[in-house]
């Protein structure tokens, strides 16, 4: 039961925050079409992820959603969001709800500390957050094989100002 309650608790705040960053993302989209700019970004905003690159529009939105979400509410709430495992779960989570037959590979990384490149998959995206990189790429769910994270940085905590 403490668990389930838990558990509400955090995705209340988390929808809570999606919310509200859906709302900056039309508010920041409505201030854009006002001044005639689709560039304009104001130095007190907080960071926003930057697409690299992306197999389709419409998975780098998905992406860049979970992506803003889960670094906003990784510096907003540290304890909640604060390592590499933690961040990775709610995008895989987020992704699920629309790609429900992929297994998604999330890979997390200051900006200058790998490359790497991906180059036939079905789903793909190279995307920035501050001074993080982030790629996800997807491979095809087989339900007779039990998927090994890898987790080496899981437990690495992100630095915030």
């Amino acid at each position: 039961m403490a668990h389930g309650l838990a558990d509400l608790i955090v995705n209340v705040a988390l929808w809570s925050l999606q919310g509200a960053n859906l709302a900056l993302e039309m508010h920041d989209g409505l201030k854009d079409k006002e001044k005639g700019s689709s560039a304009a970004a104001s130095a007190n905003q907080s960071p926003r992820a930057v697409l690299i690159t992306a197999s389709s529009a419409s998975f780098a939105r998905d992406c860049e959603r979970a992506i803003n979400i889960a670094f906003t509410t990784s510096q907003t709430f540290p304890t909640m969001m604060g390592t590499c495992a933690d961040i990775d779960e709610f995008i895989r989570k987020e992704l699920r709800k629309t790609y429900p037959r992929e297994c998604f590979h999330i890979i997390i990384g200051e900006n200058d500390a790998f490359g790497f490149s991906v180059d036939s998959g079905e789903h793909c995206v190279e995307s920035t957050w501050d001074k993080y990189r982030i790629i996800i790429f997807s491979t095809k769910k087989n339900p007779q094989t039990k998927s090994d994270t890898h987790d080496a940085n899981s437990q690495m905590t992100f630095k915030w100002k």
